[in-house]
Order: C-alpha cells, then sequence, then structure tokens
C-alpha cells in the first residue's frame, strides 16, 4: 500500500520542468510575504526536474530549510504550519530529481486538484474525482491511501478519467493519504476495511464518507516514466 510520508499552475509560475536560471541575490529575494498561493497548488508546475535552486528561487532561501536526518529532505515554511511542505529527493543525499512534495497540517493553505485539502471528507473527494476511485485500506494505524487508481473503469465502454487524474501539463501524480477523524465512532473492526484494494462505492462501507478525511496529499514522480 502506498502511503505518504506522514508514518502532492497559474500563468505566473514557470513551466513545468524547467530549470531557472537564478544568482544568489534572486533566490534570497523572495519572503514568506511575498509568495502567492498559487505557488501551493499540487502537483501544479512542479516536477521531477525541480531542482532545490528553483525552490529557493519561488520561496526564497530563508524559506527553504534542508534536513539530512532522519532522512534527507527539504522543509519548505518550516515554521508556518499554514504553508508548510515537505520535499524528497530521488537522490537524496544530492537534493536532486524530485520525487515527493507532501503536506500534512490541518489547516494548510496548500491545495490539490480540485482544491483538494488536508481534512476533506471521503465524500467530497469522491464528489470531486466525478467518479469511483480505489484506495488501499486501512493497516493497524487507520491509513490508507489512494495512488494512480483514480480513473478504474467501470465499464468495457468507459474510458473517462477522474478529474484527480494525470492530466495536460501535469509532471506528477497526485495523491492523497487517508485517516479516520474521529475514532470513537467506529463501532466494530469491522466498520473499517483492512488491507483491502477497493473501490470508493463498495456497498459495504457507505459510512466511510464522513467518518474519513484527507490527512495528507502530495505529488510524486516515478524515475519510471518520461515526462514532457
Amino acid at each position: 500500500m502506498v502511503i505518504l510520508c506522514t508514518s502532492l499552475f497559474l500563468a505566473a509560475c514557470k513551466p513545468a520542468g524547467i530549470t531557472i536560471a537564478v544568482t544568489a541575490d534572486e533566490r534570497t529575494g523572495a519572503t514568506a510575504a511575498t509568495v502567492p498561493d498559487a505557488f501551493l497548488v499540487l502537483p501544479g508546475d512542479y516536477a521531477q526536474k525541480t531542482t532545490l535552486a528553483d525552490l529557493e528561487a519561488r520561496f526564497g532561501i530563508a524559506n527553504v530549510r534542508q534536513e539530512t536526518t532522519p532522512a534527507p529532505r527539504v522543509v519548505l515554511f518550516p515554521d508556518d504550519p499554514t504553508r508548510r511542505a515537505y520535499v524528497v529527493f530521488h537522490k537524496a543525499a544530492a537534493f536532486q530529481e524530485l520525487k515527493h512534495i507532501y503536506v500534512t497540517d490541518p489547516g494548510s493553505r496548500w491545495r490539490g486538484k480540485q482544491g483538494v485539502q488536508v481534512g476533506m471528507t471521503f465524500a467530497k473527494l469522491r464528489e470531486l474525482n466525478g467518479k469511483p476511485f480505489y484506495y488501499d485500506g486501512f493497516d493497524e494505524q487507520k491509513r490508507g491511501g489512494i495512488y494512480d487508481s483514480w480513473s478504474p473503469s467501470m465499464s468495457d465502454e468507459d474510458a473517462t478519467l477522474g478529474a484527480f487524474d494525470v492530466g495536460e501539463g501535469d509532471h506528477l501524480y497526485f495523491e492523497v493519504e487517508l485517516g479516520v477523524g474521529d475514532p470513537a465512532r467506529l463501532k466494530a473492526a469491522s466498520d473499517l476495511p483492512a488491507d483491502e484494494h477497493l473501490s470508493s462505492d463498495d456497498p459495504r462501507f457507505p459510512h466511510l464518507g464522513e467518518l474519513i478525511l484527507v490527512t495528507a496529499m502530495g505529488a510524486s514522480s516515478s524515475l519510471d516514466d518520461e515526462w514532457e
């Protein structure tokens, strides 16, 4: 099961996958006050080719912190939970080749496709996707996840794509982590699927719509893909 790491644009943004050439002075120019919310969108124009220098140019060096323990990663706005995000790279120690950018804070200003946000209900997620999707869930920590399963074919004639699937101009996969909003509402272990791969419309679990929430969201790349 694919789980986000808690235990993803507008014309003002640069074209996806293009590295920005910037000077040190330009990288330090952005401040928290000048960073527009248009940059806080996943997947937006982020791509595997997005570099550490790109992030510093966009958000300002002061808002981009490199960490090496327990594993190499970059934290955007580390002291601001409304804009904090985490970035890991395929070449982790070198901070090269973006692998995953994700958000975990409730109340975050980051948005995903169709306005998805941390704290959104499972029912709203299903509504916005426009068709059923498949998800994995749930583990012993009552976590589930959705990765690249937004558009299963419901019949031989169904070729429609879910709204969260990879679209024109995207260079990363959109994904979410799911969790139980209020565990006290679970009356029995059977109220929650366990380690299954199942449809959002599974008739066994009609009550999950308001019980399950988006606990994290992100966007990721795969070295197996060749993004244009």
